[in-house]
This record gives structure tokens, sequence and C-alpha cells, in this order.
């Protein structure tokens, strides 16, 4: 405990074996018993990575916890670093100037929890255009000695037939960057089937060469055949392509791992003209890859599953069109993520395609099912006047209706346009006054409805578009959707809410907020319909009876914090998925600067932060739709 010297800011470097999943580590600082302090830290994705971090005055305990699966794993603390204050000081300067000013102004009013938090968001992302002397400051080669030497007898591990096609243009240079990245494998069981022929004298000469002096490489072959046992691995490679050193022991230790995988990929490094960039992606998401395609070209897929979706070998295989076959129909344990940056290339599988990915002409056909919208206010009688006419004169969906829910509204005109609103038939008024409690509210609402489909809805939003319903509701009433959520403007027409990601600083926020309506976001996902994990209770809608079935909101721990995130979370755990659609499209007026606060009290609600955080404590650090090396502390794409 003494390394950590309570009270003074640390710099912290640790490693992870590459073999292991890089989740986020916990630290849990303590007073005996009692936890005092708890933070998530970067995903050591590049086999080390680093924190800053101060140790309370009275902590007398640090905890770490490194991984989140049980079952062998190694990790170290490779040194423990105190900071100056002239150290802090340049920190912050360095980074979001910003937050670090705020840092220092909570600091003036006696918030020392709030200032650290501000100097956490000041300094705990770097850009992603420093991407360069990010990777070469952290990355780290394999070790074969004891902390990551192979796990299992490679003699009888799966092994791995590659193909490659000889692509029209494809150099000696680009051939031999590829075979000596897989010579170099510390994984020896794997052959290379090159498909095709090439013209060029020099490059015929290149493949002729290896094809003598690497038994493993078949040059000029014709498809290779599903020969094999059933658990070993089957992909394609690209010439020019370089693995890394560990790639393919990462795969074998993925797939005796996770027997039950089929399929498995991994992070990537794509060269342009810019320079070098990393290509950080989210487990399997297939709404995101079905329009903008991620998974990319090095994806291995078990031998027996290959032969299922293999087509008969009667022309050309299209590589694009078989790995769709390949994923189609599978689940999230099915398909392997593997967050390592494992490969090097020059393009991303699919590049032209998802360029020319078409955007959704419109919303989505209206359903043969009936709507009801649960709005929950309280005076603020400009923004119901506008939320109740944009539901019922500026929405297109037939079988719809209205239920207000009044938490005691006192204002003559807000009790005015409730009254006035209850004279259409489609609308309907219910009292519940006393302390505001968000689910409770909401529960009432969705008790009295009749809709096949409850959209939960702000009464500071304007509708902007008329098929926001029908988006909705035809989402909600797929079999395998839970919540949806739809994009959130401010009125400047930037990005409130493109998704909830899960550790946003410490806690859960909007990823992407503050981007403009157009920008394609992360991976593209800004424009096109995508999986998440939770979706704001601003504009949520599901189906009643699945909202049913999981108990609604809870109005008992989380009245006004995080209900929305929990309902997501609970209807995941009956085996909905969240979903989040721009096609759905609103003005959100309020919370402004949720998620971006810099004098917020981080006393209020703590009650209900803390509730959350012991029942999905996991979940805060290993977003699935997120990524460990990616900045907990940044609204927008930077590195951890």
């Amino acid at each position: 405990m003494s390394i950590f010297r309570p009270g003074r800011w640390f710099r912290m470097r640790y490693r992870l074996s590459l073999y292991e999943d890089p989740t986020r580590p916990v630290v849990s600082f303590r007073r005996g018993a009692e936890e005092i302090g708890w933070h998530l830290l970067p995903g050591p994705v590049l086999g080390r990575a680093e924190w800053f971090g101060i140790t309370p005055d009275d902590a007398t305990a640090v905890w770490i916890s490194p991984v989140s699966e049980s079952g062998q794993f190694r990790f170290i603390i490779e040194d423990i670093e105190v900071l100056s204050t002239l150290s802090v000081l340049q920190l912050g300067l360095g980074g979001d100037r910003r937050r670090f000013l705020s840092a220092i102004g909570t600091s003036s009013l006696g918030w020392r929890d709030e200032a650290r938090d501000n100097f956490r968001w000041s300094t705990q992302s770097s850009k992603a255009a420093l991407w360069p002397r990010y990777r070469d400051r952290l990355l780290t080669a394999p070790c074969l000695g004891d902390f990551e030497a192979p796990r299992r007898d490679g003699a009888n591990a799966p092994a791995i037939k590659l193909v490659a096609r000889l692509d029209e243009g494809a150099t000696p240079q680009q051939i031999d960057e590829t075979l000596i990245s897989l010579q170099k494998q510390i994984y020896p069981r794997w052959t290379l089937s090159i498909l095709g022929a090439a013209d060029d004298l020099e490059t015929k000469s290149r493949l002729a060469s290896w094809r003598a002096r690497e038994k493993r490489v078949a040059a000029g072959a014709d498809w290779p055949g599903l020969e094999g046992d059933d658990g070993d691995l089957f992909g394609f490679i690209g010439m020019g392509d370089r693995l890394a050193r560990h790639a393919l022991a990462c795969f074998i230790a993925a797939s005796l791992k996770v027997p039950d995988a089929q399929v498995f990929y991994c992070d990537e490094e794509i060269a342009t003209a810019e320079g070098e960039t990393p290509v950080f992606k989210p487990d399997w998401s297939p709404h995101l890859q079905a329009a903008k395609p991620y998974v990319g070209r090095m994806m291995l897929t078990r031998l027996a599953h290959m032969r299922r979706c293999a087509p008969p070998k009667t022309g050309p295989i299209d590589e694009n069109v078989l790995a769709e076959s390949i994923l189609r129909d599978l689940g999230r344990k099915e398909i392997r993520h593997i967050r390592r940056l494992l490969t090097r290339t020059a393009r991303k599988r699919g590049a032209e395609r998802e360029a020319a990915a078409p955007s959704r002409p419109g919303p989505g056909r209206s359903p043969e099912a009936s709507v009801t919208i649960v709005l929950p206010t309280r005076d603020r009688a400009e923004f119901l006047r506008r939320a109740i006419s944009g539901v019922l004169q500026k929405t297109k969906f037939s079988l719809l209706d209205l239920i207000v829910v009044d938490n005691g509204s006192v204002d003559p005109d807000a009790l005015e346009a409730l009254e006035s609103a209850a004279v259409d038939p489609r609308v309907k008024v219910l009292q519940s006054p006393g302390p505001f409690n968000f689910s409770a509210l909401c529960n009432l609402g969705a008790a009295k409805a009749r809709g096949d489909v409850v959209i939960f809805l702000n009464n500071d939003v304007e509708i902007i578009e008329p098929g926001w319903v029908g988006e909705l509701a035809s989402l909600a009433l797929d079999p395998k959707v839970g919540a949806v959520g739809c994009k959130l403007l401010y009125p400047d027409r930037r990005v409130q809410h493109a998704g909830i990601v899960l550790g946003l600083g410490d806690g859960v926020g909007h990823f992407d907020s503050g981007c403009f309506d157009w920008e394609p976001g992360w991976l593209g996902r800004n424009q096109v319909v995508h999986e998440a994990s939770a979706v704001t209770g601003a504009c949520l809608a599901v189906e009643r009876a699945k909202f049913i079935a999981v108990g609604g909101f809870d109005a008992v721990h989380l009245p006004v914090e995080f209900n929305d995130v929990d309902l997501c979370l609970r209807l995941e755990e009956a085996g909905f998925q969240t979903l989040w659609t721009p096609f759905a499209r609103l003005i959100h007026f309020e919370s402004a600067s949720r998620g971006k606060a810099t004098f917020r009290r981080l006393d209020i609600h703590a009650a209900e932060r803390a509730y959350f955080r012991r029942r999905w404590g996991d979940r805060l650090r290993d977003d699935p739709f997120f990524h460990p090396g990616l900045s907990l502390f940044s609204l927008s794409l930077a590195l951890a």
C-alpha cells in the first residue's frame, strides 16, 4: 500500500499476457472493508497499458481485478511512479484545458471528487491522430518465457488453413510481406494456398521461390478443399497483409478457450496515404455488419462450420458473399472477437461495399400494431404543448394513443395544456403527484397502455419527422429485440444521443455526442441501425409484453438515474437485444450538458449510482459494443 502514497497522483503501468482478453482492469480503493473509490482502467490491448490515478487520503488497501473471466491469467504491474505537482499540471495543460480549468474551479470550491473527475476527463485520453507514437510506447512483443509460454501442446492443437487470392496487381513485395509474417508466427501449424496464377515474370519467379523453400505454401493452387478435423480453422488472407507474430497463436488460444464459438475475428491496423490507424471493433453486432461491414478479412472459421456454409466449388469464390454466409444466423456466443491488433492491411474487407452502402431511404414500414406513447411531465408548459402537438399533429401512425402522466403540475399554463389535450379521444391524462420518480411515472403509464408497443417520451422533445413512431415500432416488434432508441439532436442539429456506452466516465454516457448529424461517427454507426448496450429513456420503445416480462423500470432502487440503462440490461438478460436507429430523429432540448457537466455534484443520486454499479459492475467494465482500447473519458473517438 505504501507505494501508492495516499493523497498523491501516480502513474501505473501494467501488462497482461497477449493470450488473455484485455478487459478493462478495475481498481478498488478501500478503507478497511469499505470501498471508497472505484475506477475503470484502459484495457491492455497492446500488451501493456498505463493509468493515472490518485489514492484517497484514508485508503488502507488497494485491490486490482485484472480480468473478468475465470481461469488462468498472467498479469503484472510493471511500474508505479508518483507524480510531482509540476507533472500533474503539465498533464492537465496538455489535455483538455476546459476540463482542467474546471478541475481547478471545483477544487477551489472544495469539491474534491468533482475536481478529480474533471482531471480524469482532462487527461485520460489520447488523440487518435497520435496513434503511431501511442502504439510504439505501449506495444509489447510476445515473450516465449513463462509470461507468455504456450498454454497447450501445439502438436495437438488445431491446424489453420489459409487461402490467398493472387489479385491482379499483387507485387513481389506484397507476397514477401505476407509470407515472411507467416514464417515468423509463434504458432507453426498453418498452411497457405495461393489461388490463381501470375502474369508478371518477376511475380511468377517469387512464387516459385517461396514454393520451393516453404513446404507450407502451395502457389498456383486450386481451391484447397475443406478436409481436416472439424476444429481446424479456415480463413482468407490478402497479399500485403502482415500478421503480428502472435496472431495465429491468439486465434488458437481463443478457439481452445471458447469451444462453442464458430467464428473468430480480430482488430486491425490500416495503412492509408495519411499514415497508420487502428481499427478497434465492437463485439458481434449483426445490424452494423449488415450495413457497414467491419469484421474484416482476418476472420477464421471452424472447418465444420465452413463446410456447412461454403457453396459447391463451381467457380471463383467471392470472399464477401462467403463471409456473409458464414456469419448469417450466428449469435454472440458463436462469434468471438479477439480484441487485439493482429493484422496490418492496406484495406478492409468490403471497403468498396462499405463506402457505397446505401442509407435506408426512409423510415421502416408501419407495422400492423398499435402504439401507446407514455409522456411523464410536470409544469414546463412550453415543452409540454410542443411535445403533445408533435405527437398528435406531426406524427403519421394510425393506431396511436397518448398517455400523459402528470407529476403534480401547478403552473396554470401547464394545467390548461393538459386540459386542452384531454379533449382529444387519443389522449388520457393520469395524475401522479408526489416526489419525482421517473420509473414510477413510466410504470404507471405503461400499466394503462393499450398499445402493442410502448414508447416512453420526455416532454422536452420536438417531433420533426412524421415516420418516427413507425420506425421505432417496426424494430421493437422484432422477436429478438427489446429496447429501441432513436437519434436525439440538440437544437443546433448536433447529436445528443446515438446510443449509450457503459463505463463512460466510470458511469454511462452518450458516445459521439456533439458531432454533427451528418457525420458518420465511429465505424459509421451514427448513420445506420446498430446494436447498443443501452439507449436513453428520453425516447425508448419496447414491446409492452417484453416490458411487463422484466418488471418494467426499477422504481425502488433507480427512481431518477440509470433506470433506462438498467431496463435495457434486464431486457438483454431476458434474451432481447437493444437497438438504436438513426431513422427516427427528434430534437431534445433538455440535458444539453449531460455527460459533459463540469460542475455537476457527484453526491446527487449517489445511492442510485452505487446500486447500479453493484448490479452491473461487470457490464460497466466491458461494454461489448465499445472497445477496451478506447478512452472512457472522451465523447468522441480517442485512445485510452
